[in-house]
């Protein structure tokens, strides 16, 4: 899969920009409020259909228009696609995928697969649950179709179960209808935990071994997936667990209005040499640990659909050291990747036996520079 050209228009800071890339590696220099991130960003939505910064879509268009968009020109199993992303203010967006708009935008997941990197990833081990349930969805959702379908579904499901639980005992009919709305927690609630399962096996083993090897093999890296159900096993067992589970403490859901177990209150426990990262890690050994995370996700993407993800790296160099800075460089050789940067003579050292192209971005513009 490579991205061979991109337009944007009229989004946040670029006015209209274009750039061909390079099918290997593509370096886009600019000093920090330029707009790096901002093509970052406009690469991603392209791929998952939303921002991995916490912004309404109004925000995602230049202030002073209404309208926006992001063309991406992409060839994947010998085909050419084009993906077009039309934001409107106070509008739902368009996705577009060769000409035929789509009626959901989680149908374009997994036509673009990316992994991307950048500084806030601290987070997937410093910030709350939601952050590590957050990375493992989009994971799962780009190479399992299904997934997503599967969140959207629980989402619905446990908005209107807490709206019966916190109307129990005001309306009769809720007594007769929260059977079956159990029933739609349970059997969404335990395919997303099996997903999740099987996921977690693979990120482990895969984070598990390039850890080893960026620590010299002095460290050792777990991962565990906490469920909140439990034990996860086979299906029949995990529905039992968790109807056990709703049933025991129905008092207490009805108490607090809310659905107490499923898989929205799952999270990840990460340990180096048996202590959990997240209290006892160092900055350095949390930023190998993201940095094993990473490129795990490359290796579990491509052995899932045969073709290596684009690697968006939005200035994390900086954030690590020279190993680290080499190993993550040496591993990306056969991947089309996206670095943005600061620091342009770092990168031309780093990256000096690469096929390459390099961009300069200012004020929202983008130029070539010549290597």
């Amino acid at each position: 899969m490579i991205v061979k050209k991109l337009i944007i228009k009229n989004y946040r800071n670029f006015k209209e920009a274009e750039a061909e890339l390079n099918n290997s590696l593509n370096i886009f220099i600019g000093d920090n409020g330029q707009g790096k991130t901002n093509l970052m960003e406009a690469i991603y939505i392209a791929s998952i259909g939303r921002t991995f910064r916490l912004n309404s879509e109004n925000e995602l268009i230049n202030f002073f228009e209404n309208k926006s968009s992001v063309e991406i020109y992409i060839e994947k199993n010998n085909y050419k696609i084009k993906i077009e992303i039309l934001l409107e203010k106070n509008k739902k967006k368009q996705v577009i995928i060769n000409g035929v708009k789509l009626e959901k935008t989680s149908e374009m997941i997994g036509i673009l697969n990316n992994v991307i990197f950048t500084p806030d990833d601290m987070k997937i081990i410093k910030g709350s649950p939601v952050e590590r349930r957050r990375f493992i969805n989009i994971d799962i959702s780009q190479i399992k179709p299904k997934y997503k379908y599967l969140l959207n579904k629980y989402k619905k499901v446990t908005t209107e179960r807490n709206l019966l639980l916190k109307n129990y005992y005001t309306k009769c009919e809720n007594k007769d209808i929260i059977s079956i709305w159990n029933d739609y927690l349970v059997n969404t609630g335990t395919e997303i935990s099996l997903y999740r399962n099987e996921y977690i096996n693979k990120l482990k083993k895969a984070a598990t071994d390039i850890y080893s090897s960026i620590s010299g093999n002095k460290e050792k890296l777990d991962i565990l997936y906490l469920s909140n159900i439990g034990c996860i096993t086979d299906r029949d067992e995990v529905k039992k667990i968790f109807y056990d589970k709703i049933n025991k403490n129905f008092n207490n859901e009805i108490l607090k209005g809310i659905s107490l177990y499923g898989p929205h209150k799952d999270d990840l426990i990460i340990k180096i040499n048996g202590k959990e990262c997240k209290y006892f890690g160092s900055q350095g050994q949390q930023r190998s640990v993201i940095l094993a995370l990473k490129l795990a996700e490359i290796e579990i993407i491509k052995e899932e659909t045969g073709e290596y993800p684009i690697l968006l790296l939005d200035d994390v160099l900086s954030e690590l050291d020279n190993k680290r800075k080499s190993y993550l460089i040496e591993h990306i050789k056969d991947i089309q990747t996206i670095i943005t940067s600061t620091d342009e003579h770092e990168l031309n050292i780093l990256t000096k036996n690469f096929d390459k192209k390099m961009f300069y971005i200012n004020e929202g513009k983008i130029s070539n520079i010549s290597n």
